[in-house]
């Protein structure tokens, strides 16, 4: 494999000759051109977020993001007299989301009677970056708050143009990773490759997270002999046991469904998908890695909150892997999209790269320089089609 000298990506390369009648090993590092934070994490993007804290200021921050380059909103449909499980949610995403190292700034726009109120947020959020809120009712109006938004974001567009990308370690990566839509054939095809992909992102470093969607529980006593925290040992074992997520049924409040055998089957490909390194733990949603290593993240169903909640704990970059690709993706981190080789139909073109029977070595060294290529900056084929949204799950009782 030869070096391209335009590229970030400078591969791991094994010279051996003898030394004093010993054969040397030189292994060279990987790097990409990033943003490099203050916080010592780094970004892929640059963006600037303008968040909402209610569904209710929505429409003001859509209209500041539009007039603003490099803008990124963030807006759901949560925030107005939530309590309980879903605020706690709804407050720890937007707190994380807004420290992604992705975003150079943020500034926060509330109603001004909603529960999840703008101080609350401001009391949270790292302020290792520029960052700012306020309400609409406090501008006493929608005009006079978008005014205010866009001359304050308008400031930081002009700065952001200044920034300059930088060389750094790919152990300033924080992968997601997810699977979704595809069977056990297909994911067999993708396994090897995204799973040598991934150990190579682990011995270099870096920290990859898993969504724990409802497809990998069924895996969980492979998943258990992985772990090192005996904590998510035992909940991995529990889950394994069958579908317990809180659900809600008409003639009953809790049910556990056994999985099947085709279940448990995709689930254990699923988990071999991970590489062979060890588990370092099991979070929460929102809840953010203690370090370096493989982690697994509670996720939801759905693909937009499960992307949302790679950026509320700090992802830079995401893989989705799938049957034939998928026309969805985060507007806060670019999302590399992967699906099996199918001979019997033409490339989509949002898909960015296709895994197939070719040489092996050279589709893992392929996916890994496209990885290092999209956190330089190269858009992904969802970016390009300007895809991008965001969604806060909800787990339980709002009581």
């Amino acid at each position: 494999m030869v070096d391209d000298p335009g590229s970030c990506f400078t591969g791991i390369i094994y010279n051996s000759f003898l030394s004093l009648g010993r054969k040397v090993k030189v292994v060279m590092s990987y790097t990409f051109k990033g943003y490099l934070r203050k916080d010592g994490s780094a970004g892929t993007r640059n963006h600037i977020g303008i968040i909402s804290s209610v569904i209710c200021s929505s429409t003001v921050t859509n209209d500041i993001a539009s007039k603003v380059d490099g803008a990124v909103s963030i807006i759901h449909s949560n925030g107005c007299a939530q309590l309980g499980d879903d605020f706690n949610v709804t407050k720890s995403m937007l707190s994380g989301v807004a420290e992604n190292p992705n975003f150079y700034s943020n500034l926060l726009i509330g109603l001004g009677c909603e529960t999840n109120q703008v101080s609350g947020l401001l009391a949270t959020i790292d302020k290792s970056k520029p960052i700012e809120g306020f309400s609409i009712q406090q501008m006493a109006g929608g005009t006079n708050t978008a005014a205010k938004g866009v001359a304050i974001a308008g400031e930081w567009s002009k700065e952001i143009t200044e920034e300059k990308r930088m060389e750094l370690p790919i152990s300033k990566l924080t992968v997601g990773i997810i699977t979704i839509d595809i069977d056990e054939q297909k994911l067999k095809a993708i396994t090897p490759v995204v799973s040598a992909l991934i150990d190579t992102l682990l011995k270099n470093d870096s920290t990859v997270v898993s969504s724990l969607t409802r497809t990998l529980e069924p895996g969980g006593d492979y998943l258990a002999e992985k772990a090192e925290d005996m904590r998510a040992k035992v909940e991995l074992r529990t889950l394994s046991k069958g579908l317990n997520r809180r659900r809600w049924e008409s003639d009953k409040d809790y049910a556990l469904r056994s999985f099947s055998a085709e279940e448990r089957s995709l689930a254990a490909e699923e988990a071999r998908l991970l590489g062979s390194h060890r588990l370092e733990g099991l979070l929460d949603i929102n809840e953010k890695p203690g370090g370096k290593g493989l982690y697994l993240l509670k996720s939801s169903e759905n693909i937009v909150e499960s992307l949302s909640n790679f950026a509320s704990v700090g992802c830079n970059v995401a893989l989705i892997v799938s049957a034939d690709g998928v026309l969805v993706t985060s507007n806060v981190i670019p999302c590399i999209s992967i699906a099996p080789q199918d001979d019997s139909q033409s490339p989509r073109d949002y898909v960015d790269i296709y895994i197939g029977n070719d040489d092996k070595e050279q589709q893992i060294a392929a996916l890994l320089e496209k990885l290092i290529q999209v956190s330089s900056g190269e858009l992904t084929a969802l970016e390009a089609y300007e895809l991008g949204e965001f969604a806060i799950p909800h787990i339980g009782t709002t009581f």
